[in-house]
């Protein structure tokens, strides 16, 4: 849904409250005064986050476990200018309207999500594998010098709890819901001697579907083993292993499969002005469809301090992820079966394996001076086997395989005590190749190779020990790659790499005694060659035959690329944070977006357009997907998706302190959007547009005075609104109305 931007975050791990993640900070217990300070490592180094020169946000991990959120839909559900888009193979993430409208894997997204340092193309994990979750963080703009995925929208690092040496401790709760909810977590921390630890972590969902009548359940189950080894203060050693699965059947499913979680294609808000919009017709056919995914990480990592302000940082990590769904799925207006899907057994991981490594040079601890400089590796190879229909497996269909490789530095200098300067530099090399296969043979082969260099340059000034100005420019690049294969001409089309330039300057203040703060950033995103991977046939070409496209026509004129389009993006972020009281806090936050495709383009990717949409700025065509007709629509101009222009949250919480020592917290938010669009294409019965809206949250939470057990309750999605995530083909919704209560202990 949602995106936060600015710093609106300030929810310390531990102190937020289950129904509004990262919108309030509340003050500190027992007496001490104004707002904490956070540590992240946003910049690739331990730093204050008020004095990143970035909108970061930031969201405790207890406050996950709190508010019962096990995908990325349900953490970003109420952060302004964020949005997740429910895919299959998992959620894409949106920020400041960049991110991606493909199935997550299909192409690298604008904006990556990262876990404990690794990046993964699918988000197989983040359904139900985020737990034991120390902090995630939130940065928007390009992060090439910094970090290896080099998302030039945006980046989300998840970082789980590691082990902690000579301490045995531990934590379980217990979330039960409406909709049959029941979801556990239990974290054990086990010292192994004095230079030893492991940490083992588990959680696991059961759910019935959102829909009604039943269509099926959601299950996922993961497991995560750290096992750490720290011999001396300089070298730390860590290994990891984590399995996730995804199961389910039919709507239960929010991810997966294909058409789960979905309805048939609504105008406007017409799905919420005509009843429950979660109750489906008992004409319509259900999808069938029944799921099993698992997949596996494996991580190595370690680091070792030289002395003299010089450290080491090596990571390599290996991923593997199989099985995939049977299914009998109905297609809008789910009046027919469609064929290829009927007791079909879908293998969208045969075979999926990826590979990360990257080793960096950095600044030691206490440096005046801030560096890093490293090399980074990634790799993927994914084959989706097609279908089987009980007629003949079509076999191992298409595999594709991606690899990056980079150097990339960055330096944030002292010129004064006050004063800072930031430069850095990054060099790019990606290769994309995809094998056309028959019965394991490979038939075809064809491949593209890309480079970039990016920079960021920037000032940081400290105007007083509680207020910091900065100004930076940074470039990011999101590779190209080869789409629409046509069969008559033995080619792959290829469309180009988007790259951003994002121009920023902010403010970040404390005041009061340190009880209020207020962060403002103004940005400008320059990106060409968006990449608008939104396809059509159906137009009548000029190829001398006088036929249309159709679809699945093999015509290379009816065989559209990608779009190669300029945009730009204006925005302001601003937050707010007020403690009144040491009990009472009240935090704003907004965001303000004009994305828009330029008015002026080049060449955009488009042939054989008839008469009037030759006449267009940059059309852009699409078959109606209640009738079929051709329609087209002017792209030049248009308001990019994901982008509201508006959307904000408030948020209040109390404490109540007892002689005892226990606490009772209660709160709650209110977020509220303007209409966006969720596709690119922008069809002019608006079936791809989500309308303005407001959504709240209450919560509750009562903590033992031994601060061992507590409590809590939660109600999301107080008005039953349901929200548009995608369209493809049919619409995709968020969670309805949800209620429940968790109960957590330490040990």
């Amino acid at each position: 849904m949602r995106h936060s931007i600015h710093l609106i975050g300030i929810l310390l791990a531990g102190t937020a409250m289950a129904g509004a993640p990262a919108l309030a900070a509340e003050a500190p217990a027992g007496g001490e005064q104004g707002i904490s300070d956070i540590v992240v490592t946003a910049s690739r180094h331990e730093q204050n986050l008020q004095k990143v020169s970035a909108s970061v946000s930031v969201i405790g991990g207890e406050s996950l476990q709190d508010k019962a959120a096990a995908n990325l839909a349900q953490i970003f559900d109420a952060l302004p200018s964020v949005q997740t888009t429910a895919q299959p193979g998992g959620f894409s993430v949106n920020v400041r309207g960049m991110g991606g409208d493909l199935p997550a894997g299909t192409a690298q997204g604008a904006s990556a999500v990262v876990i404990d340092g690794v990046y993964n193309v699918t988000s197989q994990g983040t359904t139900v594998g985020l737990f034991d979750v120390n902090r995630v963080e939130v940065l928007p703009g390009p992060q090439s010098t910094r970090y290896g995925p080099n998302a030039d929208g945006g980046l989300v690092n998840i970082y789980t709890n590691d082990p902690k040496l000579n301490k045995l401790e531990g934590n379980a709760a217990l979330t039960v819901g409406n909709y049959g909810l029941v979801r556990g977590e239990v974290a054990l921390n086990v010292p192994l001697g004095e230079k030893l630890a492991l940490r083992v972590a588990g959680a696991a969902i059961a759910r019935d579907s959102y829909f009604h009548p039943a269509q099926g359940d959601q299950k996922g189950q993961s497991l995560r083993v750290k096992l750490l080894y720290k011999p001396n203060d300089a070298l730390s050693l860590k290994l990891s292993y984590e399995v996730d699965h995804v199961g389910g059947a039919g709507n239960g499913s929010n991810v997966f499969p294909v058409l789960t979680n979905k309805v048939p294609v609504y105008s406007g808000d017409s799905i919420n002005n005509t009843g429950d919009p979660w109750a489906q017709s008992p004409s319509n056919p259900v999808n069938t469809t029944h799921t099993s995914i698992y997949q596996h990480a494996f991580g190595a990592s370690g680091s070792y301090d030289f002395g003299n302000g010089v450290a080491l940082d090596a990571q390599g990590s290996y991923t593997m992820i199989s099985g995939g769904e049977t299914a009998n799925i109905y297609l809008a207006p789910w009046s027919t079966t469609f064929a290829p899907f009927q007791n079909a057994t879908l293998k969208e991981f045969d075979r999926f394996n990826q590979y990360t490594g990257e080793v960096r040079l950095h600044n030691g601890a206490g440096s005046k001076v801030l560096w890093n400089v490293g090399f980074y590796h990634w790799n993927y190879l994914w084959g989706f086997r097609g279908v089987n229909s009980g007629v003949a497996d079509t076999d191992q269909d298409v595999v594709h395989t991606t690899s990056t490789n980079a150097l990339f530095g960055e330096v944030t200098y002292p010129i004064t005590d006050r004063l800072r300067a930031i430069v850095g530099l990054r060099q790019s090399w990606d290769r994309r190749t995809d094998n056309f296969q028959n019965g394991n043979t490979v038939t075809q082969t064809f491949g593209i190779s890309m480079s970039h260099a990016d920079y960021r340059a920037g000032l940081e000034y400290d105007v007083a020990p509680r207020s910091m100005v900065y100004g930076t420019v940074s470039t990011g690049y999101r590779p190209g790659g080869q789409s629409a294969y046509n069969p008559v001409l033995s080619q792959l089309y290829t469309f180009q790499s988007e790259v951003n330039t994002a121009f920023e300057v902010g403010s970040k203040n404390r005041f009061f005694d340190n009880r209020l703060q207020f962060n403002a950033a103004m940005f400008y995103y320059k990106i060409s060659n968006y990449q608008n991977l939104d396809k059509y046939n159906g137009f009548d070409p000029n190829d001398g035959t006088g036929v249309a496209c159709a679809n699945g026509d093999v015509r290379a004129v009816c065989t559209v690329p990608t779009f190669g389009m300029k945009a730009h993006t204006f925005g302001i972020d601003a937050s707010l944070i007020a403690n009144i009281t040491n009990d009472d806090v009240v935090s704003l936050s907004g965001t303000y977006l004009d994305a828009k495709f330029d008015k002026k383009q080049g060449t955009c990717a488009t042939v054989g357009l008839n008469a009037a949409a030759a006449l267009m700025g940059c059309a852009d065509g699409y078959n109606d997907q209640n009738t079929g007709v051709l329609k087209f629509f002017d792209a030049a101009g248009a308001v990019q998706p994901h982008s509201p222009k508006l959307s904000f949250n408030v948020a209040y919480n109390h404490t109540f302190r007892f002689a005892s020592g226990a606490t009772f917290k209660v709160g709650g938010n209110a977020f509220h959007s303007s209409g966006y669009w969720v596709n690119p294409v922008q069809d002019d019965a608006q079936l791809g547009y989500q309308p303005a809206y407001w959504m709240g949250t209450a919560d509750a939470k009562y903590v033992s005075p031994s601060g061992r057990y507590s409590v809590g309750a939660f109600v999301k999605n107080i008005g039953n609104y349901a929200v548009k995530q995608s369209v493809l083909p049919a619409t995709s919704i968020g969670d309805p109305r949800t209620y429940g209560a968790t109960f957590a202990v330490k040990f």
